[in-house]
């Protein structure tokens, strides 16, 4: 199958080093406005690629804290060391750890870990994508009366809002519901379990796009670029996760 061994290493400790890095509490500073970063989210990236490093020397990294302007190589790993840092230092419990492996040009593992629920989300290219090592489906989740709505990167990072304003008035004028939960990767693995019918973003940080990239291929969600084409990866800086044929219909039918 291929990267099974890399796999099983985060498996083997990611808990571990959240374990330890989390018990310790933790200091806050700035690197930009409203762009907080904690000791945590430093320490745990530090293990982690130490981690890596150890197990794999020859391998590549781009992490948000300290590697965050290498490019893409064979084998590069990409670290969020915690997606929905803003949440953590607010006790908010929404965060996840999340690592993916690029290679051979693509994206052929995802590990994201999710402390709230004590969840774990894996996924090798071609293979399927597992929660706590079970299978699963974007199919599989019990079809919920409410239409949920993801819509992530709401901020003033990116001045083109075009696809936020009409997503609001899209979900008003049809009653759904629509849930900002200030961590792209945890409302990526939510989409890839079909809890929410539609995801939208456009945030490129691969860091925080990467790992859910490949749980919703895997997990059978259609992802699409916004016009409704197949989505680009490193292409697109926009990013709609559907969670079936009829919600790609729905919505894209609506907004032209």
């Amino acid at each position: 199958m291929g990267y099974e061994k890399e796999l099983a290493l985060l498996k083997n400790h990611v808990k571990r080093i959240y374990k330890d890095v989390f018990s310790k509490g933790f200091d806050t500073s700035f690197k930009g406005v409203q762009d907080i970063v904690t000791s945590s989210d430093l320490e745990v990236e530090s293990q982690l690629v130490a981690l890596l490093k150890e197990a794999f020397p020859g391998d590549h990294f781009h992490t948000e804290e300290s590697y965050a302007s290498t490019e893409l190589k064979p084998r590069t790993w990409v670290i969020d060391p915690i997606d929905g840092t803003s949440n953590y230092a607010s006790h908010l419990n929404l965060y996840v750890i999340q690592i993916a492996l690029y290679d051979q040009g693509d994206i052929v593992l995802s590990y994201v870990y999710f402390p709230g629920f004590d969840k774990t989300y894996t996924a090798l290219k071609g293979h399927g994508a597992f929660i706590n090592d079970q299978p699963y489906l974007v199919s599989s989740h019990q079809e919920q009366a409410n239409f949920l709505v993801s819509m992530v990167g709401f901020t003033q990072k990116h001045s083109d809002k075009t696809y936020y304003q009409r997503l609001l008035k899209w979900s008003q004028s049809n009653q759904y519901k629509i849930r900002m939960l200030g961590s792209i990767g945890l409302e990526m693995c939510f989409t890839s379990e079909g809890i929410f019918d539609l995801f939208y973003s456009n945030v490129t940080n691969i860091w925080d796009i990467y790992p859910g990239i490949l749980l919703l291929r895997e997990a059978g969600a259609i992802l699409v670029n916004e016009k409704g084409k197949p989505y680009r990866l490193n292409q697109d800086s926009h990013l709609f996760a559907c969670k079936n044929r009829t919600v790609y219909d729905h919505f894209f039918r609506s907004i032209k």
